[in-house]
């Protein structure tokens, strides 16, 4: 089969879009309550999906799944908080290193709840992916920091609503996703904020708008790609998010990586894209 690689450019400037809109978070996390920040991102999205798809809103909001979407909607509401209070209290390269081991957690949720079946070579990824992780975070010294726990909180979250995602299928509408995370996660940040709200300063509400901007126009880019290339093509450039979340933390918040943080990176990333590989081999092999 051919492959299509006309998706990558647009997956790149969704994953660049997402980075970006991850630094502006650490930035305004640095000043306002966490759950503001959140509050935030979501409120922007779901204002821009209602202007973006004013027409067909009607056609958005009918789903036959809906307590899928509000399931798997809570789920990334809870990989959104996480990350964001990991955001705030760890570097960005740091902070998304961990996250990395989304795609590792995925594998282990799709044995449980999907009945997935997994080769040995896969579970040696994942064990490996979360050496790595161990490398990062380094429990039990005096340079660990409970903080790490976050992202790793995230990435379980992120995992458990793409493995939600599969069970939701192809037949749903993106649009209609999209939609339902954004005012899930509005309606119950809003409900959350009260004790916590700070006035927001005039300037500052162009950058909590940025958020739900950049948040929507990577998902955009992101549906142009996938369209365009298959997942599993895509899948290994989803690392390219370290490369720009590390440049960013250096340039805005003058982050340098660790060697401990690189090696733990490498690792990472090493088991992720080996374990993406051995799915692949799997695929084919029974698709034969």
């Amino acid at each position: 089969m051919k492959l299509n690689f006309g998706g990558i450019p647009l997956f790149l400037c969704a994953i660049l879009s997402f980075v970006c809109m991850n630094a502006l978070a650490k930035g305004m996390a640095l000043q306002y309550p966490i759950i503001e920040v959140v509050w935030a991102r979501y409120l922007s999205q779901t204002v821009l999906t209602i202007l973006v798809f004013n027409k067909n809103l009607k056609t958005i909001v009918k789903t036959q799944r809906l307590k899928i979407h509000l399931f798997r909607s809570a789920l990334l509401f809870g990989a959104t908080i996480f990350i964001f209070a990991g955001f705030a209290n760890l570097s960005l390269a740091a902070t998304m290193a961990i996250f990395q081991t989304a795609p590792l957690l995925v594998v282990i949720l799709s044995v449980i709840f999907l009945g997935e079946i997994v080769g040995f070579k896969r579970w040696l990824g994942v064990f490996v992916g979360f050496v790595g992780a161990l490398i990062i975070i380094q429990p039990g010294t005096d340079t660990f920091l409970i903080a790490s726990i976050f992202p790793l909180l995230s990435a379980l979250c992120y995992a458990g609503y793409a493995v939600s995602t599969r069970h939701l299928g192809t037949d749903e509408d993106p649009r209609t996703n999209f939609f339902y995370t954004g005012l899930v996660g509005t309606i119950v940040s809003t409900l959350i904020l009260f004790p916590y709200f700070q006035k927001i300063e005039l300037f500052d509400i162009i950058y909590f708008t940025m958020l739900g901007t950049l948040g929507g126009f990577g998902h955009f880019c992101l549906i142009l790609a996938l369209r365009k290339s298959e997942a599993s093509l895509l899948a290994p450039f989803s690392y390219f998010d370290l490369v720009f979340s590390a440049c960013l933390g250096i340039i805005f918040f003058t982050e340098y990586p660790s060697q401990s943080l690189i090696i733990g990176a490498v690792i990472i990333v090493g088991a992720g894209i080996y374990t993406w590989y051995r799915e692949r081999v799997q695929s084919h092999n029974q698709s034969v």
